[in-house]
């Protein structure tokens, strides 16, 4: 059996109704799906926040696991932050620092 059955329902005058349901399958299916938060997902939010919206379908452990992945991945993208950041500010001070040598030698070369 599949993870979802369809029936279609005959109507006068109209064009038939699909329905879908899911089945056993399909439901175990997705809660693997939920439980299921490798780190290249817990990167995406969309991906966090649906498994935050079908919290009740988790058990508590699983929920933990999701936050704990998702605490991970956040502090590891701050800490890169932080680093980034650092080294923008070296740069900066180097830069700075090139700028004003450059400028002393050329002043002094006026002086010549």
């Amino acid at each position: 059996m599949g993870a979802i059955t369809k029936k279609v329902h005959t109507q006068v005058g109209k064009p038939n109704r699909n329905m879908y349901d899911i089945t056993e399958t399909g439901e175990e299916i997705f809660s693997e799906m939920l439980r299921e938060f490798p780190e290249k997902l817990a990167t995406n939010n969309i991906e966090f926040l649906v498994r935050i919206a079908l919290f009740e379908k988790l058990d508590y452990e699983a929920r933990k696991e999701v936050l704990t992945i998702r605490q991970d991945i956040l502090h590891k993208q701050l800490t890169t932050t932080q680093s980034l950041m650092l080294v923008h500010l070296l740069l900066q001070k180097s830069l700075n620092l090139v700028n004003h040598v450059s400028n002393m030698n050329c002043s002094g070369l006026h002086h010549l």
